[in-house]
């Protein structure tokens, strides 16, 4: 038996032994190396049958040849003569097919050299097919026995189970994370790619917030089983995260069962990410008592909603503005403001903090803006509280309402809520001239101080 035939043979062992491939699957897959080795040899592919005797674990390999009066040139690998084809079948005749033995002594190097790379082709693909077939139902799964192979340019390359590729990008890595080669780590499956692709198939995540939740499915069983459940997360990977629980057994704590006896179930969480802060709080469907708890360690002394147009996306927005006292700002936005930014992820709305010294000065000027309904010239004191009991205390109130409304009122008719409008109007516009006068003034005496400041302070140096 010729060399090259016995390194075919071997590698087909070896292939069938460790790398579990059927019997189909690999006679297929010699056919097609030898398909692609004939043709390197000839130009053109021979007609090959492969079988497999199981008995005596044979590759038998032949080629299926036509038998001709006179070969044609070129067609030595096609075609056989009727005295040559006797040989391997005594009643060939003209026209028949026979099957010839394959020599691998009449292929060149380059020819099985052909052979073995797509020998291996066909193994990877096969494989590819597996990895794809086993893996594309455990998208959001933790993938246990992950061990890094390689770190290149925050790509991260790591084997599972000592076997299959997988890559870890460096969008889905977490901050501050630093992985050296054998390195042991536990991420989540985000994508499978096709077996077509040339990368690893499998893509893997230690900055999805779904990392965080199967953590914690890991350590308490009381998810599985039902009786709590995380109803939103949000995430900076390496940073902070903030998951909002609810329990649906009255006699339970959510937040305590998270946290576990001594806090042992959110450290354990949080030693899986490199220390990670976790922020875990009581779920409610009321936004304005979700964000007061959102924004803790900060207290949150008042929640305005507004509807509002993004800027960039001309989209009418819910905006949140959270009150909270001036000592503790940087606490409510966090460093880099990470704190509100997960608190808007978390709640769902954009967050907005500010401090009350600034409320409490618009609020002084808002009011200052507001025209009382016992102002007005056209209406006596009788018809202001009649108005006032109908909800229109103020001239906003008259110039936001139909005027249909407004004739609702008793004592109030045509020409009588015209002359509300009109007053309203007036009125509105005087206070605004008054309001931004005051303003002004205020502006200068607060520069006027500072002024002063900078002066006695260059006097004492002096």
């Amino acid at each position: 038996m010729s060399d090259n035939y016995q390194r075919i043979e071997a590698l087909a062992a070896v292939i069938r032994e460790s790398k579990g491939a059927n019997q189909e699957l690999l006679l297929e897959w010699l056919k097609k190396g030898l398909l692609e080795a004939t043709e390197n040899e000839y130009g053109t592919p021979q007609n090959i049958k492969v079988t497999w005797d199981q008995k005596t674990d044979d590759v038998n390999i032949i080629a299926l040849m036509k038998v001709v009066m006179e070969v044609e040139p070129g067609m030595g690998h096609l075609q056989i003569t009727r005295k040559k084809a006797r040989k391997c079948d005594p009643e060939a005749d003209y026209d028949d097919e026979v099957g010839v033995p394959i020599s691998f002594d009449d292929f060149g190097r380059s020819a099985i050299n052909i052979f073995r790379q797509e020998f291996h082709t066909l193994e990877r693909s096969a494989e590819r097919d597996k990895v794809y077939e086993e893996y594309s139902g455990r998208i959001g799964q933790l993938i246990p026995r992950c061990v890094v192979q390689q770190v290149y340019r925050n790509r991260v390359n790591v084997r599972i189970a000592g076997q299959i590729e997988a890559l870890i990008p460096p969008e889905e890595r977490a901050r501050g994370e630093r992985f050296e080669h054998g390195d042991t780590v536990l991420p989540v499956l985000v994508e499978v790619l096709s077996p077509e692709s040339t990368e690893p198939q499998l893509v893997l995540s230690r900055a999805t917030p779904l990392l965080v939740k199967r953590l914690f499915e890991r350590e308490a069983p009381e998810i599985d089983e039902g009786v709590v459940q995380i109803k939103a997360i949000a995430r900076e990977a390496g940073v902070r995260t903030k998951i909002a629980v609810a329990s649906n057994d009255i006699r339970v704590d959510a937040v305590g069962t998270f946290v576990g006896m001594k806090g042992m179930r959110v450290q354990s969480v949080m030693r899986e990410l490199n220390g990670e802060r976790i922020d875990i709080i009581s779920w409610t469907i009321d936004k304005k008592l979700l964000v007061t708890s959102a924004l803790l360690p900060a207290t949150v002394l008042r929640v305005v909603m507004e509807k509002r147009i993004n800027q960039e996306t001309e989209e009418e927005e819910t905006l949140i503005i959270a009150t909270v006292p001036d000592d503790e700002i940087g606490r409510a936005k966090g460093k880099g403001g990470h704190n509100v930014r997960l608190a808007g992820k978390l709640v769902g709305c954009r967050i907005e903090v500010e401090e009350r010294s600034l409320w409490e000065k618009r609020k002084h000027w808002e009011d200052m803006l507001r025209v009382d309904i016992h102002e007005f010239e056209c209406i006596n004191d009788k018809l202001a509280e009649r108005l006032t009991r109908a909800g229109f205390d103020s001239a906003d109130t008259i110039l936001d309402c139909p005027m249909e409304n407004i004739l609702e009122v008793q004592g109030v008719g045509p020409v009588k809520v015209k002359s509300l409008i009109k007053e309203a109007r007036e009125l509105i516009d005087s206070r605004k001239i008054t309001v931004e006068l005051k303003k002004k003034e205020a502006s200068e005496a607060v520069l006027e101080d500072d002024a002063d400041g900078v002066c006695d302070t260059e006097t004492a140096v002096e």
